[in-house]
């Protein structure tokens, strides 16, 4: 520890919150928030609807599924900070490419190299890391770091409009490839390392320092870790996946909301105002839920779900018909990207504890992504089907909500078990706020961090 953090207890851990900040707020939200400017103007430049050139941002939305899995052995071999490193300058080269492309299938093949990018820039960097460097309030400061891409989407999404009026799409994409070479490279290489032990630091642990020697008695559950052959084959692993893919699919709403109101008779200026209030919905959902989770983790599968499905039934109850219910239901219903890209892992690691966490999310995330990719064309055609109308959508979106409180409260139970049956004692002696107690006592357990 350096003279400056023990004369002012600062702590190296603070800066990996800022490096995660970054990342979020310029990776992940360049690759999603601040993607929608370029489809008018590139399509109408290279001649093709605007349908056929988001295609790339589905081949996105696919590759960013299995990317946890090609990338979890190099991190394992590896390390996660050269992850980070070699993944950003693969996103600024193809910002930089894409500024130069005149046919649609050379973006699909850049948004398929985006999709292993964002794999570990939108939830896997910040959830890992922050779990190495913390061991109090990993959950919030997840959620902080996660809310930065809306944040700086309210920034980039206009400066890249007016930067695009100016100079043209292309200068858009030059703009984008700067903005990750320039501030996010520099955090990766000379600020973001991988262990605490890089900087002879221990795990920030928040107690003072009467504290400071005392041993922690009480072990989080996330701290006993099931092997990933065991996993895989488990009720626990079936049910954290349907949670997971009912928190996606409902997210597959979100970029509906528009559509659902101009389908009221709103106009299109209200109709983008609305969408911009789901946005608002997430920055609150995920600071809320990573507060709420670090008391206790069940929330993650009761509150982040509930939230959002209290939010879909004002919308089906009023029908539109009341502007002010109509905001408050939009802003409840964007909450449930606080349940996907911040409850999501969390839950996984909760279940599974923190040891295989990369190889068992991303066995997960395979299906989800494919999932999602599917849900969301089929809500277009449901909706088409229903001759515009969104109650259908909506009533199914909330039966999601619900199935995924049900579906998370069985992950919840069934990782309990096996957390119990790997540290060889009894299911009772877990606590019901999922925390172990004065364990180290009563019996002899192999511990995973």
């Amino acid at each position: 520890m350096s003279e400056i953090e023990k004369r002012r207890g600062f702590h190296y851990g603070f800066l990996i919150v800022a490096c995660c900040c970054v990342f979020s707020a310029t990776s992940v939200s360049l690759a999603f928030g601040c993607a929608g400017v370029f489809y008018t103007p590139v399509s109408e430049a290279i001649g093709v609807s605007r349908g056929v050139f988001v295609i790339s941002f589905t081949c996105m939305s696919l590759t960013a599924g299995i990317g946890v899995k090609i990338m979890t052995p190099f991190v394992e071999k590896y390390s996660l900070k050269l992850a980070v490193i070699i993944l950003l300058l693969l996103q600024s080269v193809c910002y930089f490419a894409q500024s130069q492309f005149t046919q649609v299938w050379m973006f699909y093949i850049t948004g398929a190299l985006l999709g292993i990018v964002v794999s570990l820039t939108q939830s896997i960097v910040a959830t890992v890391a922050i779990n190495r460097w913390f061991k109090t309030s990993t959950a919030f400061f997840i959620g902080f770091s996660s809310s930065m891409a809306g944040v700086s989407g309210v920034i980039i999404n206009p400066i890249a409009g007016k930067v695009m009026e100016t100079y043209g799409w292309r200068a858009g994409y030059i703009m984008y490839g700067a903005i990750i070479l320039i501030l996010a490279v520099p955090f990766a290489v000379f600020v973001f390392k991988d262990f605490p032990a890089d900087k002879g630091l221990e795990p920030y642990s928040g107690r003072n320092k009467n504290n400071e020697n005392k041993k922690d008695e009480n072990i989080k559950q996330s701290d006993i870790s099931i092997e990933y052959k065991d996993a895989v084959r488990s009720k626990a692993f079936f049910a954290a996946m349907g949670t997971i893919s009912c928190f996606v699919c409902t997210c597959c709403f979100v970029p509906y909301v528009a559509s659902y109101a101009s389908s009221l008779g709103m106009s299109l200026t209200f109709a983008a105002t609305l969408a911009g209030m789901a946005q608002i919905g997430s920055l609150i959902g995920k600071n809320t839920i990573g507060l709420a989770a670090d008391k206790n983790p069940i929330f993650l599968v009761t509150l982040g779900p509930l939230v959002p499905l209290l939010g879909l039934l004002i919308l089906l109850i009023s029908g539109g018909r009341s502007v002010p219910l109509l905001v408050i239901g939009i802003i409840l219903v964007g909450s449930i990207y606080a349940a996907s890209t911040v409850g999501s892992p969390l839950v996984v690691i909760e279940v599974f504890g923190m040891k295989n966490f990369m190889k068992i999310y991303g066995s997960i995330c395979v299906f989800t992504s494919l999932a999602g990719a599917a849900i969301s064309p089929l809500m277009g055609m449901v909706v088409d089907l229903c001759g515009g109308s969104f109650t259908l959508i909506l009533a199914i979106c909330a039966a999601m909500c619900i199935l995924s409180i049900i579906l998370g409260l069985y992950a919840f139970k069934e990782g309990k078990k096996m957390k119990a049956a790997a540290a060889k004692i009894e299911y009772s002696e877990l606590s019901e706020n999922f925390f172990l107690k004065d364990i180290k006592s009563k019996t002899k357990m192999n511990i995973h961090t």
